[in-house]
């Protein structure tokens, strides 16, 4: 081995690497991303519509939406009256939620990671803006368990930030 070679430092192995522009990169297959982003998908109509049963078809028996503005929803008990207090409370909610990163635990493979953000737009019946369109956003962190049966499931999903308008 050349003693000089051997101590070149950083800066200068980094010359011999070549530059390669993001818009020439091939998109990676991404099965666990596409899973969890379909599954995402089906949360969102299921919360726009209040859908307690594709809610609790979504999660674990003892999922959990974990949010720092509001009560704890605690398993398929809490999805089903979550659903219910909506369709109580709210003349139409319009829910979005956009995947941006997702990742498979290293040390489990049948757990797995999303975050990205969402949004909502809610008319509320009853209160303060009955009638009116209001909107909150905000960023989320998720956990899911894949099942024996391979179909992932949420464990816990987390809003991390939520702003108002």
């Amino acid at each position: 081995s050349d003693p000089q070679e051997d101590a070149r430092g950083p800066e200068d192995s980094a010359s011999d690497l070549e530059w390669v522009e993001p818009e020439e990169l091939e998109p990676a297959d991404d099965p666990l991303g596409d899973t969890l982003r379909a599954a995402n998908s089906r949360y969102a109509l299921a919360l726009s519509t209040a859908d307690a049963a594709t809610l609790c078809d979504l999660f674990e028996p003892d999922g959990a939406i974990v949010d720092g503005s509001g009560p704890d929803v605690l398993g398929h008990e809490g999805l089903r009256d979550m659903a219910h207090y909506a369709r109580e409370r709210f003349a139409a909610v319009a829910f979005d939620i956009d995947v941006e990163w997702t990742k498979q635990d290293p040390l489990d493979p049948a757990v797995a990671h999303a975050a990205g953000t969402w949004r909502m737009a809610f008319v509320p019946r009853f209160g303060p803006g009955a009638g009116e369109e209001a909107r909150s956003r905000g960023r989320f962190g998720q956990r899911w368990h894949r099942g024996t049966d391979g179909t992932w499931r949420l464990n816990r999903d987390l809003t991390l930030t939520r702003e108002d308008g």
